[in-house]
C-alpha cells in the first residue's frame, strides 16, 4: 500500500502514472489514500483526488473501486461537507452516462457504415442477403463490444449511487434525482428487467427506512419536503412502469405510495 505525507502527493503520483499509461496503478494509488486511516477528516484536496478517482474508475470500468471509494468519502464528508460528496457523485454519474452515449453512437456509426456498403454494392439478390446477414452479425458484435459493457456499467453506477445515498436526510434530494435518472435510463433503452430491479431496490430502501427508526440522519417522512420527494419519485416510477407496459408494477407502487 502506498503512503503519502500529503494528499496532493498521491494525486501527483497518480497523474505521473497516467502519463505513462498505467491507469490501474494510478487508481490503486488513489484508492490506498482514500481508504487510509490517516485521512478521516475532510479537506479540500480530497475532493480533487476523488474527482480524478471516479474518472479513472469510469475509464477502467471499475465499479467496485468506485463504490468502495465513494463509501469512504461519504464517511469523511457526511458530517462536515455533504456538498462535496454530492459534486463527486454527480461527476461520476455524468461521466458514466457520457461513456454509454459515446459507445451507443460509435455502434450506430458502425451499423450505418455497414448499411451504406450494402446499399452501394451492385450484387445479386443472394449476395445482398449474405451481406445483410453479415451486417446483422456485425451489429451484434459491435453492440456486445461497445454498447453492452458501458450500459451495464451505467446501470451499476445508478445502483451504487442509490446504495450510498439511501435513507440519509442530508442526501435525500440527490437520491431522488438519481432515482429519476435511473428511471429515464430504463425508459430510454427499454430496460424492463432493470426497471423491475430498480423498483425492488427502492422498495427495500423504503422498508428499511420504516424498520430502523432510530437510524442517524434518517429522513423524516412526515416533513413536507421529504414527503414531496418520495411522492415525486413514486409518480415517476408509475409513469415509467406504464410506458414499459408493466401493468402489475403501477398498482404495486401505488399501494406503496399510499402506505
Amino acid at each position: 500500500m502506498s503512503t503519502f505525507a500529503k494528499p496532493e502527493n498521491a494525486l501527483k503520483r497518480a497523474e505521473e502514472l497516467i502519463h505513462v499509461g498505467q491507469k490501474q496503478a494510478a487508481l490503486q494509488a488513489l484508492h490506498d489514500l482514500i481508504t487510509s486511516r490517516r485521512y478521516k477528516s475532510w479537506q479540500k484536496p480530497l475532493e480533487k483526488i476523488m474527482m480524478k478517482y471516479v474518472e479513472l474508475c469510469v475509464d477502467l470500468r471499475q465499479g467496485r473501486f468506485a463504490k468502495d471509494g465513494l463509501i469512504q468519502y461519504r464517511i469523511v464528508c457526511q458530517q462536515v461537507n455533504v456538498s462535496s460528496l454530492e459534486e463527486v457523485i454527480k461527476h461520476f454519474m455524468q461521466l458514466s452516462n457520457e461513456k454509454a452515449e459515446e459507445a451507443r453512437n460509435r455502434a450506430q456509426a458502425l451499423e450505418d457504415a455497414l448499411d451504406v456498403v450494402d446499399l452501394e454494392a451492385d450484387k445479386r439478390p443472394e449476395d445482398l442477403m449474405l451481406s445483410y446477414v453479415r451486417g446483422e452479425k456485425g451489429k451484434e458484435r459491435s453492440d456486445r463490444e461497445f454498447v453492452t459493457p458501458w450500459f451495464k456499467f451505467l446501470w451499476e453506477t445508478y445502483r451504487t449511487v442509490l446504495e450510498i445515498l439511501r435513507n440519509n436526510s442530508k442526501l435525500e434530494a440527490l437520491y431522488a434525482m438519481t432515482a429519476h435518472k435511473a428511471f429515464q435510463f430504463c425508459k430510454q433503452y427499454k430496460r424492463a428487467t432493470e426497471f423491475r430491479r430498480l423498483c425492488e431496490i427502492i422498495r427495500n430502501h423504503l422498508a428499511n427506512l420504516n424498520k430502523y427508526r432510530d437510524q442517524r440522519d434518517r429522513p423524516d417522512l412526515t416533513a413536507p419536503e421529504t414527503c414531496q420527494l418520495y411522492l415525486d419519485t413514486r409518480v415517476e416510477q408509475l409513469k415509467i412502469a406504464t410506458e414499459l407496459s408493466l401493468w402489475q408494477k403501477p398498482s404495486d407502487l401505488w399501494r406503496i405510495s399510499m402506505a
